[in-house]
């Protein structure tokens, strides 16, 4: 018998002797799914300290995906959930969050959406979002208008002053809330934008806006975060292998919660101690997170849910209503032209002689 043979062979002995057991112990777990549990719309469980929610990539849609199959999303689905959640747990802070691109396209229709859904967003409770590229298509100056006097923290760590470090925009946000037990907790807010070396974008006063590298500038900010906060959450806009390879190098970001490409997690990831959810695109889906803290106010816990708003969802009468004013406000499509009779030709009767 060769030597291989024999090692295959006690192999085969070992795993007889103890039933498989060692196949098992070396096997890694299998990721924890993000479905909420089958016949709920709302997971049952015990009240945490904190809740989060979480959205991107809406790019204006206030009603669903209108998908042929299984039209998904919409601001009422989304109202009646938050609803849900509070009422089930009514002492618990609920604290919703949106990665960027929020903006639809740059039209009197678009515009009118734009503007009805971040109206909604601070009516519903959130309190930072990103800036996308999208949100920036027509320029810094003309962003401001169209977030001026909304209770809501637009950030972003990476967009600069061309040829700077410079950041635009606040770099992060403190979100403070008293937590379940009574407690405060503070959640540090940052936002990336995915690099690119030839974006560009009109600035204030005349400058150009330009994106620097997300590792570069978290280097310079997360520290002060981290010292600030309780939990420290990024928002990105950015791609989940760029997601990936960021939360390898800073352990200290606790959630990174991204939207690119309409790509959406459903299974728990993770890099270390850095969790990393995505929640697709044009509002079809929102993640909520259950927070816990031990008793020295270290994060102690995360469960996470996946919400696929369908049907099965109900809407939210006032929004429902809300949303059924907005479309009312819309331009209407041109009526398609009436098509016309043809004409009938006039043949000339043939002359005498068939000439």
């Amino acid at each position: 018998m060769t030597a291989s043979l024999r090692g295959f062979t006690r192999l085969l002995l070992l795993l007889a002797a103890t039933g498989g057991a060692l196949a098992e112990t070396h096997a890694p777990p299998p990721p924890r799914l993000l479905e909420v549990p089958q016949g709920a719309l709302v997971a049952p469980g015990k009240a945490a300290e904190l809740e989060l929610l979480f959205t991107g990539d809406v790019i204006g849609y206030i009603e669903d995906c209108g998908c042929k199959l299984n039209p998904a999303g919409g601001l009422a689905r989304r109202a009646w959930l938050l609803n849900q959640i509070k009422t089930n747990y009514p002492s618990t802070p609920v604290v919703l969050l949106d990665s960027g691109n929020y903006t639809d396209n740059p039209t009197e229709a678009g515009e009118i959406r734009t503007a009805a859904l971040l109206d909604a967003m601070v009516k519903l409770g959130y309190k930072a979002a990103n800036v996308g590229d999208r949100d920036l298509t027509l320029g810094y100056e003309e962003f401001q208008k169209k977030v001026k006097g909304l209770d809501l923290a637009f950030v972003s760590t990476n967009i600069v002053k061309e040829g700077t470090t410079e950041t635009v925009f606040p770099p992060y946000t403190i979100v403070e809330v008293k937590g379940t037990s009574g407690k405060p907790v503070r959640i540090g807010v940052l936002g990336l934008l995915r690099y690119s070396p030839v974006w560009q974008k009109a600035g204030p006063a005349g400058t150009n806006l330009a994106v620097a590298q997300p590792a570069e500038m978290l280097r310079r900010v997360l520290p002060e975060v981290s010292a600030k906060s309780d939990l420290v959450v990024v928002l990105a806009s950015l791609s989940k292998e760029d997601a990936h390879e960021l939360a390898k190098q800073f352990q200290d970001i606790d959630l990174l919660l991204g939207t690119y490409g309409g790509i959406y997690n459903t299974v728990e990831e993770n890099e270390g101690r850095v969790r990393i959810y995505y929640s697709g695109n044009q509002g079809k889906r929102i993640g909520e997170s259950r927070i816990t803290f031990d008793a020295k106010r270290n994060l102690a816990d995360v469960t996470t849910y996946m919400h696929f708003l369908t049907a099965r969802y109900p809407d939210d009468k006032a929004m429902h209503e809300t949303v059924a004013a907005v479309n009312e406000k819309l331009p209407k499509p041109p009526e398609p032209e009436k098509a016309q009779a043809p004409q009938k030709l006039a043949i000339a009767p043939p002359s005498p002689g068939g000439q």
